[in-house]
């Protein structure tokens, strides 16, 4: 393509040479690289990053200028298409298709008796294997209902309905009388049991009848509360705090539940005992490390439980990666504590969060340009979702208005206002 033919070009410099400035000033307003500019004005397409970066070019300095960026868009596909039919193309010699030779499957009765004898042996060993485990395992036991311990209990009975193996026989122990049941077909089971005033332990225990072997014992625990005027001292209902378990390693909310008196309230809140540890690593375009201090997470906001009228307490609290102290304050009684591990999921996400001015952003995940966002300039105020396996590529025109976090860790500014600045976010170990 001759000069004459980039009109693209023409109508850039003209429109820079009205307003009397250089590339070099227009590199440091628009923060797009001075040889990027040339290569836009003399039409030298093939000097560019490519067509997606060429486009925030173009819309980045149409509007300095004060052109209509969609018009230099349409200019600049017209010129690289011409430029792209102009090149010339070699052809390839046509290639011989292979042709596979097929080999003659001959069916002996030598074959059919080894087949045969192979499916046999299979079948047996399969027996054999499905046979062992069935005598070796041991019966399953799955307590539906109670769910859980029973805080406070009005009745002297209570129903208790689960799931275990066919036909097996649930046994009793730990009160007074202690009946049995015999589960059905499909293993469901259903018994009442006579308890006691005050605290009942009731102990589950099923019997495979084909096996023999007996399954884990289950224990409830039941408190029968009295009527006021049979007791005029209340019993007191202490609370307890099943979930979250006690230096569990978590990954998402945090599980809660536990027990309390019927219509108690429960407030659960957390204290950060140790931040998280990056599980990756930021570079800039150099490669050279750099040092981030991350901020030490919040904790969320109190969350208040209110028991139900069986005494079941449950939620879930929201916690950022780290090690916490979640702690269960019962409006009546002592606080309880488990101390848990959050960690941040597979991968890398985060957010962009632009605050106190514009920049340009060019953003990569995976190697991917992010469509709508790298190559253009992003507004105060936006924000930009992350998403990504092992890397993350960041370039901001400005950053000191750029604020990022990364797996639940914030990383604060990129760097100084009208600093152009680079980063790359690669996962650990790769």
């Amino acid at each position: 393509m001759s000069d004459q033919d980039h009109k693209l070009g023409e109508v850039l410099r003209a429109a820079r040479e009205a307003k009397g400035i250089d590339l070099v000033r227009v590199e440091r307003d628009t923060k797009i690289r001075e040889r990027y500019l040339s290569a836009l004005e003399r039409g030298e397409y093939r000097e560019l990053p490519g067509a997606v970066y060429t486009r925030g070019f173009l819309r980045n300095y149409g509007a300095y200028l004060g052109l209509d960026p969609e018009y230099l868009i349409d200019l600049y596909r017209l010129e690289n298409a011409a430029s792209a039919a102009e090149r010339p193309v070699s052809p390839r010699p046509p290639r011989p298709i292979a042709v596979r030779r097929r080999r003659t499957f001959v069916v002996t009765p030598g074959a059919v008796a080894a087949a045969i004898l192979t499916i046999l042996v299979g079948a047996f060993v399969a027996w054999l294997g499905y046979e062992f485990v069935n005598f070796a395992r041991t019966p399953e036991l799955r307590i539906v209902q109670p769910a859980g311990d029973v805080a406070a209990h009005m009745a002297e009975t209570i129903t208790i309905r689960g799931v275990t193996a066919a036909n097996a026989t649930i046994s009793v122990s730990g009160l007074p009388e202690n009946p049995s049941a015999v589960a059905d077909a499909q293993g469901n089971f259903e018994m009442t049991v006579g308890l006691l005033p005050g605290s009942n332990e009731i102990h589950l225990v099923a019997s495979d009848p084909v096996t023999g072997r007996l399954s884990e014992t289950f224990i409830r625990r039941v408190n029968v509360v009295t009527d006021a005027a049979a007791s005029p001292t209340p019993v007191a209902v202490a609370a307890t705090l099943t979930q979250p378990a006690a230096d569990a390693i978590l990954t998402g909310p945090v599980p809660i539940a536990g027990t309390a008196a019927p219509g108690a309230t429960v407030a659960m809140s957390a204290v950060l005992v140790t931040p998280p540890t990056p599980g990756f690593s930021v570079t800039d375009a150099a490669g050279e490390t750099v040092e981030i201090e991350p901020a030490a997470p919040s904790p969320p906001e109190p969350l208040s439980l209110t028991a139900d009228a069986a005494g079941a307490l449950s939620g879930t609290l929201a916690l950022p990666p780290g090690t916490w102290d979640v702690v269960a304050t019962p409006a009546d009684g002592e606080p309880i504590t488990r101390r848990v591990t959050v960690q941040p999921g597979e991968g890398l996400t985060g957010t962009i969060q632009l605050a106190g001015g514009d920049s340009y952003l060019e953003v990569e995940e995976d190697g991917t340009p992010i469509d709508g966002v790298s190559g253009g300039i992003s507004d105060d105020g936006e924000r930009v979702d992350l998403d990504a396996e092992s890397a993350i590529r960041i370039r901001a025109g400005n950053a000191g208005a750029v604020r990022l976090a990364i797996n639940g860790i914030g990383l604060g500014v990129m760097g100084d206002d009208g600093a152009v600045v680079e980063w790359r976010i690669a996962r650990s170990g790769d």
